[in-house]
């Protein structure tokens, strides 16, 4: 009884797993998917250097009470290229989107792409790839200020006293009395210019007697000798600055993109305003910066083996990627020279997508470039 039981579940199992055969067989449709290849964008990142110079408001006595030549003239910016870093990017070629389409013997969930849409490889496991985030750093202005009254020690105002005449009527007559008046002035910028020469020269003196304990009450130990005399130097540096300007410097970051096409050998990446440092192509007050780059033809001499009686729809299209000298120049100043590979320079290249039935195997691609990274099983 038991065992014929089991025959008849046998049965009943085998009959199921024929009809879900049949049933399959039946409801074999086509599945498509849509992958684009890159094409290769140059980035340039540059650093560059503002320098704010403010002109002291006793630029014109500096010579008169320190000596010093030396001085800011003018308020303005000057800006100088600091550094320059290039790097090849993929980006999503819009003359390369392609379609596969397969049976349902292959799922296109096992196809992984980038967010853009780029092809990354068929048949992969998550942990195969790694998300890198690049931290930002925004720079921003400071306010550069030079103003006496700040830390002056000197009041802005003095007084002076002048004999005025109050006119006092008498039972006789009408008689002028001298009366002295104090009253208010405001003090001439030279006047300000020769107090804040001395205040250099007095902290100059103190530091100097400190420096040679020439003082009956000394700091008590070195560490407010060395905090006595950095605040001193401090005062004096501002004092200075009074006469000869200040210059601060702001690096700030940027960066640019150009796509090489066949053909072409270059052009205007950015250009270099001496007011605000680096801008647009479009922005013709400032100097252009140029890169070139030569296509060294790796592929011109490849022979890509044809799929006859492959339709496209059921091929796997990849990039074999070319090379390329690329310089970046500052008129006949070369600032950067690189060789690097230009996907769009190559070949595109195929192989039959009969490949993907096989889920042992997997195909890994460059994202960056489109081509092959390894095939492995």
């Amino acid at each position: 009884m038991m065992l014929r039981k089991l025959m008849v579940f046998c049965m009943i199992l085998a009959l199921s797993w024929n009809a879900n055969a049949q049933k399959r067989r039946t409801l074999e449709t086509p599945s498509t998917v849509i992958y684009a290849l890159p094409q290769t964008v140059l980035k340039v990142d540059v650093v560059a250097e503002k320098t704010i110079l403010k002109k002291g408001p006793f630029a014109d006595y500096a010579q008169k009470y320190l000596g010093i030549s030396d001085v800011v003239k003018a308020d303005g910016n000057s800006w100088k290229l600091k550094a320059i870093e290039l790097n090849g990017k993929g980006e999503v070629d819009s003359e390369q989107f392609h379609k596969l389409t397969t049976s349902v013997d292959y799922e296109p969930s096992l196809i992984a792409l980038t967010p853009e849409g780029l092809i990354r490889g068929f048949n992969l496991r998550n942990s195969q790839f790694e998300n890198v985030e690049k931290e930002v750093i925004a720079l921003s202005d400071r306010n550069v200020e030079i103003e006496y009254g700040k830390f002056s020690i000197d009041p802005i105002l003095k007084y002076q006293e002048d004999t005025i005449y109050k006119v006092v009527e008498t039972d006789t007559a009408f008689v002028k009395i001298p009366v002295l008046e104090k009253q208010a002035l405001t003090k001439s910028l030279e006047e300000k210019a020769e107090e804040a020469a001395h205040q250099i020269f007095k902290l100059r003196k103190r530091r100097f007697k400190i420096l040679t304990a020439n003082f009956e009450v000394l700091p008590p130990d070195g560490k407010a000798y060395q905090v006595i005399v950095e605040e001193l130097a401090k005062l004096e540096h501002e004092y200075i600055s009074l006469f000869t300007g200040k210059k601060v410097s702001i690096k700030k970051t940027y960066q640019f993109s150009y796509t090489p096409k066949q053909g072409e050998n270059g052009g205007v990446i950015f250009r270099m305003s001496p007011q605000m440092g680096p801008v647009g192509v479009n922005d013709l007050g400032g100097r252009p910066i140029r890169v070139d780059f030569k296509n060294m033809n790796v592929t011109d001499e490849l022979a890509i083996l044809p799929t006859a009686g492959v339709a496209p729809h059921q091929q796997i299209k990849y990039r074999i990627p070319g090379m390329a000298d690329v310089a970046i120049s500052n008129g006949k100043s070369v600032l950067l020279k690189k060789r690097m590979a230009i996907a769009q320079f190559g070949k595109l290249a195929s192989i039959p997508a009969e490949v993907l039935l096989n889920e042992n195997y997997s195909i890994e691609f460059y994202p960056e470039l489109g081509s092959i990274k390894n095939v492995s099983k």
